[in-house]
């Protein structure tokens, strides 16, 4: 018996629905486009070191999406991470100044971003603040202390043989730099906790219904908390990373990147509405967005429109992951009645 082969249209229609399906398969197909773009219309973007300058722009947003995504995973966001990020990038180059091993001041950067991220959790799961408040409490905390620690004035004079290697402004080996390296592990690390780990599985659960989750046993307030305590880690490690990269660390070095963190996790098909991301999308979200970025760079387009374009691109992706939402639940639906056809 053979099978009806497929119109055009069909298969067209299949392709389509698939890669709303899967975001994974979506942001892919946005950077191949963004690619093709470049290689066509400005061919200076595979001269010289642009690939390599663009994939170091982009590490820090990446470290940043990826503990955002575990937070938007669990039903929440988290507005504080640039904020976060720069007071941590702030105490790892303070405490450097003050004679401190490395070791020393990079282990206080990562404790207070562990402490924002507590206090965040804490705050939406105890005093039940809505994460967006709550979190943009501490984005107003975290740059005030930054801003009176430093009274506007960048820190300077903190830098080390070593810092060089971790900013990633001397590479380990050929091509490869130390926050490259960073990325990869901190994703491996992540993307197995949420894969193979009873609490990714209550990540997601959480995030899709919090209700039926405590009635199943599981510890939402805990889980919460931790979702946002992952978060104030990857804020820590970008602002280490940060502080190297720049050499400095002004009082508003986190502005802006909460936004890149948010669209990134979303362009990677992380729902706003919970229970859904993979930090994979959040990676390449932060390429993708990276590379929008640098195109609109080499084509001599004003600064002053990144932000715009940011703005877009999140429109976009709230769009195309609403609309991923639909061509699931139709495909869920589809499955069901054709499972019910053939046991009628």
């Amino acid at each position: 018996m053979t099978s009806k082969p497929r119109s055009a249209t069909e298969t067209i229609r299949n392709l389509w629905e698939r890669l709303l399906v899967d975001p994974t398969l979506g942001v892919i197909s946005l950077l191949l486009i963004f690619a093709l773009i470049a290689a066509f219309a400005l061919p200076v973007f595979y001269a010289g070191n642009n690939i390599y300058n663009l994939v170091g722009s982009s590490i820090t947003v990446m470290i940043l999406s990826i503990g955002m995504t575990v937070v938007l995973i669990s039903g929440g966001i988290d507005l504080s991470v640039g904020a976060v990020m720069a007071l941590c990038a702030g105490v790892a180059a303070t405490v450097l100044k003050m004679g401190a091993p490395l070791f020393v001041a990079f282990v206080c950067a990562i404790l207070v971003g562990i402490a924002a991220g507590l206090l965040n959790g804490l705050l939406v799961t105890r005093v039940g603040l809505p994460d967006f408040i709550a979190t943009l409490a501490m984005l107003g905390f975290a740059s005030g202390v930054l801003y009176i620690a430093t009274q506007g004035v960048p820190i300077i004079g903190y830098m080390t043989s070593e810092y060089y290697i971790v900013g990633g402004l001397d590479p380990l080996v050929g091509p490869v730099t130390f926050p490259i390296l960073v990325a990869v592990v901190l994703a491996l690390i992540v993307g197995w906790v949420l894969s193979r780990t009873k609490l990714g599985t209550h990540f997601f659960a959480v995030g899709s219904n919090a209700v039926a989750s405590r009635q199943s046993g599981i510890p939402v307030r805990w889980v919460k908390t931790q979702a946002y305590m992952l978060s104030g880690t990857c804020a820590a490690v970008a602002g280490i990373i940060l502080a190297g990269r720049n050499n400095n660390v002004p009082a508003d070095l986190g502005t802006g990147y909460e936004i890149q963190a948010i669209s990134a996790a979303i362009i990677g098909g992380a729902s706003l509405m919970g229970g859904r991301g993979r930090v994979l999308g959040a990676v390449l979200g932060a390429l993708t967005l990276a590379l929008a970025i640098n195109i609109i760079n080499l084509a001599g387009v004003p600064s002053s429109f990144q932000k715009i374009v940011i703005g877009v691109i999140l429109i976009l992706a709230v769009i195309a992951n609403y609309l991923s939402e639909l061509a699931r639940g139709a495909t869920q639906r589809r499955r069901a009645k054709r499972l019910s056809s053939i046991d009628a």
